[in-house]
């Protein structure tokens, strides 16, 4: 098992809005959570429907996630998303992976 873990925040933009929410989840994860202590990958991730954007997100630790969450950017962020889509998240730790033949 991982020790970093993986923060998945799976939206539903609102009606033509899936690209604004892609843009707004790619330049706050460049210019803002990316730059944070602990962080370690980033991906977002636009569904083909639509409506579905998915933010899949490593990090060294859940404090790290924490902190990166109490920091004063962050309220001013999440308005920003939540004016353009609904969400949820996950937070967890890989079990298991496979990349490019090779199990982990």
């Amino acid at each position: 098992m991982s020790t970093a873990v993986t923060l998945i925040n799976v939206f539903t933009a609102n009606p033509g809005k899936q690209q604004d929410l892609v843009r707004a989840l790619a330049e706050g994860t460049r210019n803002f959570f990316s730059r944070q202590p602990g962080s370690l990958a980033s991906s977002v991730i636009v569904g083909g429907d639509g409506c579905k954007v998915v933010n899949i997100s490593q990090w060294r630790s859940a404090e790290d996630i924490a902190a990166f969450r109490s920091a004063p950017r962050f309220a001013e962020y999440v308005k920003t998303i939540m004016a353009l889509g609904t969400g949820e998240s996950l937070m967890g730790h890989t079990s298991y992976s496979h990349t490019a033949g090779v199990e982990n």
